[in-house]
């Protein structure tokens, strides 16, 4: 990572760049990704090159308050690289020391806005004392909620780190043949790693499969479960010659959802079903199988509202028959 930025470059685009191949050994065995770090100081992109090659990127989109990073393009790169299939989005923001750390963190949330699936927000840690670091991390809590939390990461150098006081971090650079001891996600090992599809940039490895690196990034939370409450107000309109007619009160989920139908499902005195219908209004006629008549006894019938995701609860009411 650099501190300094340089004149705005030309819009990325989506293929045409020279496509070099990746040079020097990978450090490590085993399963790993490769990731390289992307700002303006690599403009001219090839998207589709690069993805090829990992499903792994991290992009910068702030230096401090107030320079938006000249490849951000509006979020532009970021959503090309989601539609492209990658898989591991990181976007940074690198903190200057005579900044506040939590006016910093604001203007990361006015520019990135919420976090989407397989990203993580980290800070680039570069300079200032530890305090600046957490004030931004703080600040961002505030901003995101504490659910946040785990997709907030800290990128700085190993030497730099450990006179701060700030490792371990998620994401730590040491350009060195060994890889450090200190606990990180994320290796950067080099500054000059020849990347198809981007030139000459910072590259880090992670040691594992890229679903392994994605599982560590944001998830699309899960839909919280609900369903249809219980229909109200069941109660018997009438008895006929060969069954009954129910009705209920109508019913809509938490979110004002309508149900498709309601269920209606009636069992004898031996726990048999003997008629099973959906109906679109608020009341049911009972009868026999076949539509034939109810013989006289007790019969339970269960109401329920179909459509949600779980349930279903249901009314329950129970009829006697005499003839």
């Amino acid at each position: 990572m650099t501190a300094s930025a340089r004149g705005r470059p030309v819009m990325f685009r989506a293929g045409g760049a020279r496509e070099d191949a990746a040079a020097g050994p990978v450090p490590g065995a085993g399963p790993s990704v490769l990731c390289a770090d992307i700002s303006e100081f690599q403009p001219d992109i090839a998207d589709a090159a690069y993805l090829a090659w990992s499903q792994a990127v991290v992009i910068r989109a702030l230096y401090g308050d107030a320079h938006d990073d000249g490849a951000w393009y509006g979020g532009a790169r970021r959503a090309a690289l989601h539609a492209g299939g990658a898989k591991f989005v990181g976007i940074y923001q690198y903190l200057v020391a005579a900044q506040s750390g939590a006016a910093q963190a604001q203007a990361f949330r006015l520019l990135a806005g919420a976090i989407q699936p397989g990203e993580v927000f980290i800070a680039d840690f570069e300079e200032g004392s530890r305090a600046l670091l957490t004030a931004w991390y703080n600040e961002m809590l505030t901003l995101y909620g504490p659910g946040i939390a785990p997709y907030l990461w800290a990128y700085t150098g190993l030497e730099f780190g450990q006179a701060q006081g700030a490792l371990p971090v998620q994401w730590l650079a040491d350009y060195t043949s060994a890889e450090p001891a200190s606990p990180h996600i994320l290796w950067q090992f080099t500054d000059a790693y020849q990347v198809p599809g981007v030139g000459m940039a910072d590259c880090s490895i992670f040691h594992g499969g890229i679903g392994d690196l994605a599982a560590l990034a944001y998830q699309k939370p899960e839909p919280e479960p609900w369903t249809f409450p219980i229909p109200g107000g069941l109660r018997l309109v009438k008895q006929t010659g060969d069954g009954y007619m129910l009705a209920w009160s109508p019913v809509t989920g938490p979110a004002g959802q309508q149900p498709t139908g309601y269920s209606a499902c009636t069992y004898g005195a031996a726990g048999n079903v003997v008629n099973h219908q959906t109906v679109t209004g608020t009341s049911a006629s009972e009868y026999g199988p076949g539509g034939k008549g109810l013989p006289a006894g007790t019969y339970q019938t269960n109401i329920w509202a179909d459509g949600a995701p779980v349930g279903p609860p249901h009314a329950t009411i129970t009829v006697t028959l005499t003839r």
